[in-house]
């Protein structure tokens, strides 16, 4: 009987047995504003340099993750290929397709991506520049370029001159390689309450598989963005925290 209650135990631990580990809640994300808002993800643009990057499936992880943010709706991918492809918009690189593709989709905002590093395997590297558009904004005409985050010097810098001042909300870009300690400390506490109790990998899963590390690369500069929003906005339009 004894061997038969830690057989149950191990899978599904009834009531008067012990759990295996004690369950964390993960880190949530919240958005700025009080209303409920819909988001939609374009494809990311590669320039990496490695000619194996998925794009969609970047930007698939990306929408996954902006999905479990309070306040944020998404469109899925495909239906926002599919409606470049009726617009006959190859690519989002002005101000003018970004506004036209939201009101095809009918979306409050869109999120605009560059794959600027990119190493899949372990222990895996990358690195992306997001930038996010909204409707009220004006379209400029200019070109813009996120990859310009990473290569200006500053964060002012990149938001105020970099860019020729586009029309963004937010904006947020970084290089995460898996070898720097900042890196592994950012990602343990993002695995916190996203990984089985006792499990043999434990954070180390998301090292393995650059899916899963392309959602915690995702996750910060999803963090980054409703940071850079919510600092933009008055005390007014800001949510409280929860």
């Amino acid at each position: 009987m004894v061997g038969l209650c830690v057989f149950l135990c191990g899978f599904t631990p009834p009531s008067g047995c012990t759990p295996r580990g004690r369950l964390t809640a993960p880190t949530t994300l919240s958005s700025p504003v009080r209303h409920t808002r819909l988001w939609a993800v374009v494809p990311f643009t590669n320039e990496s340099g490695v000619s194996t990057v998925n794009s969609l499936r970047i930007a698939d992880a990306f929408t996954q993750q902006l999905e479990q943010v309070r306040g944020i709706q998404m469109v899925a991918v495909n239906r926002v290929v599919n409606a470049m492809r009726i617009a006959e918009i190859q690519a989002v690189s002005t101000p003018a397709d970004a506004l036209n593709l939201m009101e095809a989709l009918d979306v409050d905002a869109l999120v605009v991506g560059t794959i600027t590093a990119y190493d899949p395997y372990p222990p895996p590297t990358l690195g992306m520049a997001v930038q996010v558009f909204g409707r009220l904004a004006r379209s400029t005409g200019d070109r813009f370029d996120p990859k310009a985050l990473v290569r200006a010097p500053s964060d002012t810098t990149a938001s105020m001159g970099a860019l020729g001042a586009p029309p963004a909300i937010a904006q947020a870009s970084g290089i995460f390689d898996s070898r720097n300690n900042t890196t592994l400390g950012l990602l343990r506490k993002f695995a916190e309450g996203r990984t089985v109790p006792d499990s043999p990998f434990g954070t180390e899963v998301y090292l393995m598989d650059i899916e899963l590390y392309t959602q915690f690369v995702s996750y910060w500069l999803i963090r980054d963005l409703l940071a850079f929003e919510r600092s933009g906005l008055s005390p007014v339009k800001v949510a409280s925290e929860r």
